[in-house]
């Protein structure tokens, strides 16, 4: 007896098979995503396919194919990549498949195209891993993220370097007028035309004075 291919094994017990296929230029080929998915039994007019940059990720046909997923149908895509441009992003929608109890197999993650027959919750179980295993891994990118941000930071106060918006070049004697004004010693109309600025120019000239005075 011939031994069966990886597609041939693979059966679902209810819903629609569905396939995501995205590329990140429009002459990237498809067609061998597309033969591998066909193999699946999946009919090409459930194979929906984006040809966007992954970095502004607008994907039409996927809202599309996600607006028609429900409960019990199944979604292949090649590679878990596929689903968003960084972790939270591919948790983000593996979570909403979950939630609207869609299975989701994956091409290069073995486990997760097994056929367990009536034993659903298994594949369930598997891709709840991964979504934990993904906020994890995200959340620790995070944390080193910003550590790596503050001890940059950190580092380049110690050598002097002014961080943040740089100080508005200010009028001269603009210190003596600000406490002027502050103290109430000195009309806003006053100043206004003693340095020959509008109100606009002003409070420009006063943010800026007073957040310098902050650091």
């Amino acid at each position: 007896m011939n031994k069966k291919t990886e597609q041939e094994e693979i059966k679902e017990n209810s819903g629609t098979k569905y396939c995501y296929i995205r590329v990140s230029e429009k002459k990237q080929k498809i067609n061998r995503q597309v033969d591998f998915f066909t193999g699946l039994e999946i009919p090409k007019e459930n194979i929906f396919v984006d040809k966007q940059s992954g970095k502004d990720f607008n994907r039409p046909a996927y809202k599309k194919l996600f607006r028609k997923l429900k409960p019990g149908d199944t979604l292949y895509i090649k590679e878990l990549d596929r689903l968003g441009r960084n972790k939270d992003e591919i948790k983000s929608e593996l979570s909403k498949l979950q939630n609207k109890k869609v299975h989701v197999r994956i091409a290069n993650i073995p486990t997760t195209m097994k056929d367990y027959g009536e034993a659903d919750w298994v594949l369930d179980m598997v891709n709840n891993i991964l979504v934990e295993v993904l906020a994890a891994v995200a959340e620790q990118e995070r944390l080193m993220n910003h550590q790596r941000q503050a001890e940059g930071i950190a580092a380049a106060k110690a050598r002097g370097v002014h961080m943040g918006r740089p100080i508005v070049e200010l009028p001269e004697n603009f210190a003596w007028y600000h406490e002027q004004w502050r103290s109430k010693k000195m009309k806003r109309s006053e100043i206004l035309e003693a340095l020959n600025i509008d109100a606009i120019k002003f409070y420009t000239y006063t943010r800026s004075y007073e957040n310098h005075l902050k650091k």
